[in-house]
């Protein structure tokens, strides 16, 4: 009963027993919509709050030579890592980390005084083992000692151009470690940190394990790569010149068994090798051939049935006119065979073939050949070279084509031309990695050889047959090896300075294969700017006899004791006759213009109406060597932050409209990096995941 004597009205009873009955079942229901329905979205926000989670960066795979040696692996480092804002004194802790660390403190304490940074920072990546303990006996409360790994290279200069390099942050920067950076470099894990209420880490767990990037096995065989190195380097020295390039090809399958380029640098040290060293001479200079380039004019003249191996041709005392201008040999010739042609080096006697071959047939052997596009090898940086479309021939063109003028090749493009009369008349795509594995070392995918006929089998005869006499008789002679028969071309170009031939710097080539009837290797030997003795024969063909003598009794090709070096014979072809000097009476090629031009530049020809002078983009910022990509219509591959510091292709290369271009950016030496979130270089196969030992406290 009310205080006023009337009872509650039943209505409104009902009404307020309703009303609190909605209200539970509202909050009934909101509870289910919390604790059911949305359970799974609050479990992530609270582990959010109470979780850091950071990436682990996957062991790199392994990259071995044909006999699985190790040319590239990883060993397990520790990274010096802080959280800031769990260190009560950040200016003691950077005095005392600086100085066990060989640090700046200064620049160590504003870099933890970062707001930005007080979580995580890296102090320094990768320490000397022998900091280690000191810097744990620093017992500083938020700072640890991580398990990382280094990309090193067990043989330091060995196939350095090959190989490439991975820097400190574990961005590959050069060669093979460029090119399949994305299957070496494996799939990154995760690890997650709790925390407490006030953002500090105390336990670590591993929550997704990194995968190990894929490996590759190299066709490369690191004993002959050795010999090609000390060979190349022994020649360079003693000819005084300005660098030298030596490759070793299987001639049936195009694996190549050695690449050396010389001068070299330390893999472990490359960022303190100039960045022009960093690139691969055979597959990114361009040059003109010279004289090696005559087997082109003499292929097509024997495969169109326009010349014959045994007919004589009239090299009309060493002088011929084209239009109103005449060529010249080194010394008067009068009937040569087709053979001696070759033996002889004769331009008069090539330009004759390519008289016969005329100019549409010419260039269609260029292109046969595949000079003017790349071979395919798996290596960044590779140019096209060049070859000029045939409208803008001159009327001196077939002639000064015919013996190795008004083209731009690579080392690997004029190798391969030759390799063609070694093979039996097929033209291969040359290649470096033979398989693929994964972590297990189950095979994941094999190169298969590429190769098409580009001559009948008769005319690869003639030619190897002509090839031999250069070295019998002509002016290959000191590329003669006891116990093998060799064949080969000598090459001496004129480079081009400021726009004209020079005087003093020289090409010297030997582009050959042995042993003869059934050839195993194809070598090329390069010499830039030697001095003193100039000449193919006198400075590259010595260099091929040494390397093809040691890779051959390495191969186990057991020697003929038949065959010995033929003796010394003054009336025989001389090795000068590889060379004549500024064979083209009109002006040469013009030089780079000094924007475009290499720190370090070989011949540099025009680019062709389909070509472009890669620019030099080293100390732009990120966003103007963007817009200039886009304006080239170049595809962009960056590397690290800050300004540019290397580039591939390099300064001054021929490239085309697509073709990538990959870009190192640097902001500051690689001791101070703090970025946590980049990649650290990979593990071996057998690395761990990254455990996070905090210091002793104090």
């Amino acid at each position: 009963m009310s205080p006023s004597g009337h009872l509650l009205h039943p209505g409104r009873v009902a009404l307020i027993a309703g009303g609190i009955f909605l209200w539970m079942l509202l909050i009934l229901a909101r509870l289910v919509q919390l604790q059911v329905f949305k359970h799974e979205t609050f479990l992530k926000l609270a582990r959010e709050s109470r979780e850091v989670t950071r990436p682990v960066p996957a062991p790199r795979g392994i990259i071995y030579d044909c006999h699985m040696d190790e040319l590239a692996t990883s060993i397990t480092v520790k990274t010096v890592t802080a959280e800031p804002r769990r260190i009560k004194d950040i200016a003691a802790a950077a005095r005392d980390l600086a100085r066990v660390l060989d640090l700046d403190p200064e620049k160590l304490y504003r870099r933890m005084s970062d707001p930005a940074r007080r979580s995580y920072l890296v102090v320094k990546r990768r320490i000397d083992p022998k900091d280690e303990e000191p810097v744990a006996a620093l017992g500083i409360d938020g700072t640890y000692l991580q398990e990382d790994s280094m990309r090193v290279y067990p043989n330091r200069e060995l196939a350095c151009h090959v190989l490439g390099f991975v820097n400190l942050e574990g961005e590959a920067g050069a060669g093979l470690e460029l090119q399949y950076d994305r299957e070496l470099k494996g799939a990154p894990g995760l690890i997650s940190y709790n925390v407490d209420a006030l953002g500090r880490s105390f336990h670590g767990e591993v929550r997704q394990a990194p995968v190990q990037g894929h490996s590759l096995i190299l066709s490369l065989d690191k004993a002959i790569q050795y010999i090609a190195e000390r060979e190349l380097r022994a020649g360079v020295e003693q000819a005084r010149a300005a660098a030298g390039t030596a490759v070793v090809m299987e001639p049936d399958t195009g694996r190549i068994l050695a690449l050396a380029n010389y001068p070299g640098f330390n893999l472990n040290l490359f960022n303190e090798a100039a960045a022009a060293l960093w690139r691969n001479r055979a597959v990114t200079d361009i040059f003109e051939p010279g004289s090696t380039f005559k087997v082109v004019v003499a292929a097509a003249a024997l495969e169109a049935g326009l010349a014959r191996p045994d007919e004589w041709i009239d090299c009309q005392m060493g002088r011929i006119a084209i239009g109103r201008h005449v060529f010249h040999d080194h010394k008067p010739y009068g009937m040569l065979t087709f053979t001696q042609v070759l033996e002889h080096s004769s331009n008069v006697g090539a330009a004759k073939l390519g008289l016969r071959l005329g100019p549409e047939r010419l260039h269609e052997a260029l292109r046969t050949f595949g000079f003017g596009a790349k071979t395919g090898i798996d290596l960044p940086g590779e140019i096209v070279g060049l070859v000029r479309d045939l409208r803008d021939w001159s009327g001196l063109s077939i002639g000064a084509i015919s013996f190795g003028q008004e083209v731009g090749v690579t080392s690997l493009q004029i190798l391969r031309a030759i390799n063609a009369v070694a093979s039996g008349g097929y033209l291969v795509r040359p290649t470096l990695v033979d398989r693929v594995i994964d972590e297990q070392g189950n095979l994941l995918r094999v190169t298969r050889p590429e190769a098409r006929r580009i001559l009948s089998p008769a005319t690869a005869a003639a030619l190897r047959d002509a090839f031999e006499g250069v070295v019998v008789r002509g002016t290959g002679r000191s590329a003669a090896v006891e116990g093998y028969r060799c064949a080969g071309k000598t090459g001496t170009a004129q480079k081009i300075v400021d726009g004209r031939y020079s005087d003093s710097k020289y090409l010297a080539s030997f582009i050959g294969f042995a042993p003869l009837p059934v050839p195993r290797i194809t070598v090329l030997v390069q010499i830039d700017e030697p001095r003193g003795k100039i000449y193919g024969g006198d400075v590259a063909a010595p260099i091929f006899a040494r390397i093809v003598q040691q890779t051959l009794i390495h191969l186990k090709v057991p020697p003929d004791r038949s065959v010995v070096r033929p003796p010394f014979n003054p009336k025989l072809a001389s090795s000068s006759q590889d060379y004549f000097p500024n064979a083209v009476p009109t002006a040469p090629l013009p030089a780079p213009t000094a924007e475009a031009a290499a720190p370090d530049p070989d011949i540099v020809m025009p680019a062709g109406p389909d070509s472009l002078t890669m620019p030099d983009f080293r100390g732009l910022a990120k966003r103007d060597v963007v817009r200039r990509c886009r304006e080239l219509g170049l595809e962009l591959r960056t590397r690290g932050s800050g300004s540019a510091v290397g580039q591939e292709p390099p300064p001054g290369a021929l490239v085309a409209q697509g073709d990538l271009c990959t870009v190192i950016f640097a902001r500051a030496p690689v001791a101070e990096v703090s970025d946590a979130t980049r990649p650290a270089a990979a593990g071996g196969a057998n690395a761990r995941p990254p455990v996070l030992t905090a210091a002793p406290r104090r």
